[in-house]
């Protein structure tokens, strides 16, 4: 029978991985994952879980045990965060090459020294590049579903590459919201028993795995997995709305988007915020919508030269910085280049907003939405990169 109950997005990350029936889980705490991975150790405590905890000396040797275990056929899960990640990042460029399907749950926070505990996406998106797939969550139940996908994901044997699952630090980890819990057999009937076709934890199984060639062949391989992973993200998003009701629209959500001019685009826990501001200025006659950003690895870059025509302006809600970059945040520069060559493509605007764990709040959002529709009448973008909270907005909406 599936259970309904409130559930923290720690806890519900533990479920997802209980439900997945991981076998390894290598861990090393830290704010604001700690309790995430308590909850898998008092799961198997309790005979719940059926899994190998293993207890390390950091962030670098909890990565290293999980690419051993992974590499001996076995389902592996893990979690870090902020500093962790950063001190994990040697070993975070190994299971993209070595096709290993390892998923990790990234709960963001912001980096030291100019962050805080709370949190910005500067941790994940500085892995941008080493080839895992990235899936960034809302809330709770997203959370504990995207774990339970990301296996579904990350296994299947044309892809072969590990899944990060992103949410963010207190506003999602600690942050109680209701969760539909499913059924074993249910997630036991969506995602079948773990078997690599190279790695075995059978004696004699293991083959070896064929020869690609040198560097080049390898991070081609790996890039065309990436690609192969987006239809692969989207039909594991419909078997899931199939099996279990709930659906995220694969890589982005177009959410209140009919007859608006202009969108913006968020990711992660302020999506739940931005939702109910855009109700209230449809309801007002402002014609904005939002995009969910839930996929930014692979960059769902077809997917947005097919609704690039929809909208004027396309303001991008960064909760991140790429310093001394080109201009502006990760998520706009890569929506920019992957917009370039169409002629007809919308402007992109661009916002800093909760940076080093700052809320992001419905004035803002509000402020945001008005920017766009400005920069729609004019015609142009005045400012590149507007630095939203460090202006007085006024009084909170």
């Amino acid at each position: 029978m599936v259970q309904v109950r409130m559930m923290e997005g720690n806890e519900a990350a533990a479920y997802g991985a209980m439900l997945s029936r991981a076998q390894v889980v290598p861990a090393y705490p830290i704010t604001p994952q700690t309790e995430l991975i308590s909850f898998i150790a008092q799961f198997i405590a309790e005979g719940r879980m059926k899994a190998e905890y293993i207890k390390v000396e950091g962030e670098h040797t909890a990565m290293a045990a999980a690419i051993g275990a992974s590499a001996a056929g076995a389902r592996v899960f893990t979690a870090s965060s902020s500093q962790g990640i950063v001190f994990m990042e040697e070993p975070l460029w190994m299971p993209p090459g070595m096709r290993l399907p390892i998923n990790m749950c990234i709960v963001n926070r912001s980096i030291a020294p100019t962050g805080g505990l709370r949190p910005d996406h500067n941790d994940s998106l500085l892995q941008r590049d080493t080839g895992w797939i990235q899936l960034y969550c809302e809330n709770s139940q997203e959370v504990m579903d995207t774990i339970i996908m990301g296996y579904k994901i990350a296994e299947n044997k044309n892809i072969y590459l590990p899944v990060a699952t992103c949410y963010d630090g207190y506003f999602v980890s600690a942050t109680a919201s209701k969760v539909e819990v499913p059924e074993q057999k249910d997630v036991d009937a969506f995602l079948p028993p773990y078997k690599h076709d190279w790695y075995s934890l059978i004696p004699g199984e293991s083959k070896e795995r064929p020869s690609r060639g040198g560097s080049a062949r390898n991070r081609y391989e790996v890039q065309q997995a990436n690609e192969r992973a987006k239809k692969i993200i989207e039909e594991v998003d419909k078997e899931y709305a199939k099996t279990f009701g709930r659906t995220y629209d694969g890589m982005i959500e177009e959410y209140n988007c009919d007859s608006s001019d202009v969108v913006l685009m968020t990711m992660g826990s302020m999506t739940g915020t931005a939702r109910d501001v855009v109700d209230d200025l449809k309801k007002n006659g402002k014609s904005v919508g939002l995009l969910k950003l839930r996929c930014f690895r692979p960059f769902p870059t077809e997917e947005f030269q097919q609704l690039a025509h929809k909208y004027h302006v396309i303001g991008v809600v960064d909760r991140n910085t790429s310093t001394g970059s080109a201009g502006g945040g990760i998520v706009s520069m890569e929506l920019a280049r992957a917009l370039y060559h169409l002629d007809d493509k919308p402007l992109i605007a661009n916002f800093h907003v909760g940076l080093g764990g700052t809320d992001v709040t419905p004035r803002q959002i509000e402020y945001m939405a008005d920017k766009t529709l400005e920069i729609m009448k004019l015609g142009r973008v005045s400012e590149p990169v507007d630095w939203v909270e460090l202006k007085d907005l006024g009084p909170v909406m």
